[in-house]
């Protein structure tokens, strides 16, 4: 990937030489705004065929062999299933927790949307992975159509269908389409508010994009610093040039505010300033590692450089070649800006670039550790790279086509990657697995060791997770067969059930010196521990392999 970014990154070069040759002769000639009239020409005539081929790139792309791919499951991912499956079932999340408004998970939280779109999908389709991740797909492709609307009609089907392809060939989207996290719903329903918002023109049409916009906050805590400093700013943007009216904002401010109130009260909670934990069939869990105390403007200084790397330079986020473009692109939009605020003209360029530093200054004030954390501003930063194409290719056709074809070389030669590799060997392993979930279900379906002990030293973190999920324990049952061990103020699940798990960084001692020779158990230890398979080899137990694990039977 990187070899062909770098190919690509020299062609643009050469491009921009040819650009201003090209547009010296065109001037010359009188003829430099007739390729572009051509352009839009065929745009507005072809452009449902053009989607045509779109939907076939988001077949490929994000709806082939969904569900199974990535054959693995992330930590979180597989924690917000479990909670999705026990409060269908159940109607609490794993913790016993009625109707939760923000999920326990792990200790340090997690937002709900994602969850609750899962509940729904169980209770239509049953457990199963597409239900889990199924929130993902549903939220990406609305925000895609969102986003193309959206510049279709304040700006042009051109940019807009350029638009969308750089959005469904982006490593990104194509990740965050099929992980079901909570993060990867922020940009999607982002986009849907900012449709709604912008393209609002009666009152009740304000007060329906102020509930969507509420139901925003409830897809990533980050959305609660980013998305508020994004409305100020937007607002006051509005108002300037009389795009609204302030009975308006009010309207939209309305329901926002309604669905605030449950987080707030969150907050409140958690901060030690109220105690009450139920109302009525909804809980606020007081979480163990609370952590919004992460989140200052320190951060901006202390961990900005950081996080901006990680954002524009992570391989399975943007194409390299995407960063000169962006900076283009962004330079472009500030000076068009610039000159259309000064006439109090409205743009949605303008509008594009608010979002891009209010998101942007929201997340920097956290340390931006993945793009999970940051996947909001990928829209931005992608609409300004179709700012710099269009800018590059105005003259030319041959030049769209030269970058239509780079974009798509770029794009195949990620999906190789992605379905030969990424799928089967996820670079941060120890926060996903891909055996655990299908080895405990085969398990279970033998009687005859269903009841046996099963002892885990795995290279996953959290392993007890994808036991309870592939087992389908009820949360009433994990809760009373749970037990926690504290190692040196971490807490770590021991046990649930008939399921031990032990630390090999921690507890590997102690893991060892069990006799298992006097007892009937079944030992799941990762291949990478090699000392302890030595010592369970030696000791003479029935041994298979399993994927990256070794099954020992005793």
């Amino acid at each position: 990937m990187e070899i062909m970014n770098g190919i690509i990154i020299l062609l643009i070069v050469g491009i921009a030489i040819f650009l201003q040759i090209k547009k010296y002769r065109l001037q010359k000639q009188g003829k430099e705004l007739k390729i572009d009239q051509t352009i839009d020409e065929f745009c507005n005539r072809h452009y449902k065929k053009i989607w045509c081929i779109w939907l076939v790139i988001i077949f490929i792309t994000v709806i082939y062999q969904f569900g199974s791919l990535p054959s693995f499951m992330g930590v979180d991912e597989a924690g917000m299933a479990y909670d999705a499956y026990c409060i269908a079932n159940y109607g609490t999340d794993r913790y016993l927790n009625s109707f939760p408004l923000y999920l326990t998970n792990f200790g340090s939280g997690q937002s709900t949307l994602c969850c609750y779109l899962a509940v729904f999908f169980i209770k239509i389709i049953g457990n199963n992975m597409i239900a889990y991740r199924l929130p993902a797909l549903l939220i990406y492709l609305l925000g895609l159509v969102a986003s193309y609307l959206l510049v279709s009609r304040a700006k042009d089907k051109k940019t807009a269908l350029l638009f969308t392809f750089i959005i469904i060939t982006c490593p990104w989207n194509i990740l965050t389409a099929r992980e079901a996290l909570d993060c990867n719903l922020y940009a999607g329903m982002f986009m849907i508010s900012l449709f709604l918002m912008q393209r609002a023109q009666k009152n009740y049409q304000y007060v329906i994009a102020g509930v969507i916009v509420g139901i925003t906050l409830y897809t990533y805590c980050l959305s609660w610093i980013t998305l508020p400093l994004f409305l100020v700013v937007w607002s006051i943007y509005m108002l300037y040039t009389k795009k609204v009216k302030m009975k308006q904002l009010i309207l939209m401010a309305i329901p926002i505010f309604i669905f605030a109130i449950p987080l707030i009260y969150f907050l409140l909670l958690n901060s030690g300033i109220v105690e009450k934990t139920q109302i009525g069939i909804f809980t606020f869990p007081i979480l163990q590692d609370f952590r919004i105390g992460q989140i200052s403007l320190d951060n901006i200084g202390k961990t900005g450089l950081e996080s901006l790397i990680i954002i524009f330079f992570t391989k399975q986020a943007l194409y390299f070649v995407y960063v000169p473009l962006f900076i283009i692109g962004f330079i472009i939009s500030v000076v068009k800006t610039y000159k259309k605020i000064k006439k109090k003209e409205y743009n949605i360029t303008t509008v594009f670039v608010i979002a891009f530093i209010t998101l942007l200054l929201g997340l920097l004030c956290t340390d931006i550790s993945s793009p999970n954390r940051a996947n909001v501003v990928y829209i931005p930063i992608l609409y300004f790279v179709t700012i710099a194409i269009l800018a590059i290719a105005k003259y030319s056709k041959w030049i769209w086509i030269t970058c239509f074809i780079c974009i798509s070389i770029l794009c195949v030669d990620f999906e190789i990657y992605y379905y030969s590799s990424y799928v089967t060997y996820p670079e941060r392993k120890w926060f996903s697995d891909k055996y655990l979930m299908p080895l405990t279900m085969e398990l279970e379906k033998k009687e005859e060791i269903k009841s046996v002990d099963k002892y885990f030293m795995v290279e996953v973190t959290s392993p007890y997770i994808y036991t309870v999920l592939a087992t389908k324990m009820s949360p009433y049952d994990f809760m009373d067969s749970w037990e926690e061990i504290d190692f040196y103020g971490i807490k770590q699940t021991r046990k649930v059930g008939n399921y031990y798990y032990y630390n090999y960084y921690s507890h590997k001692r102690e893991f060892e010196e069990i006799d298992f020779r006097n007892q009937k158990a079944i030992l799941i230890i990762s291949k990478i521990y090699e000392d302890v398979v030595e010592i369970m080899d030696k000791r003479g137990y029935e041994k298979k392999e399993y994927g990256d694990v070794y099954l020992y039977i005793t």
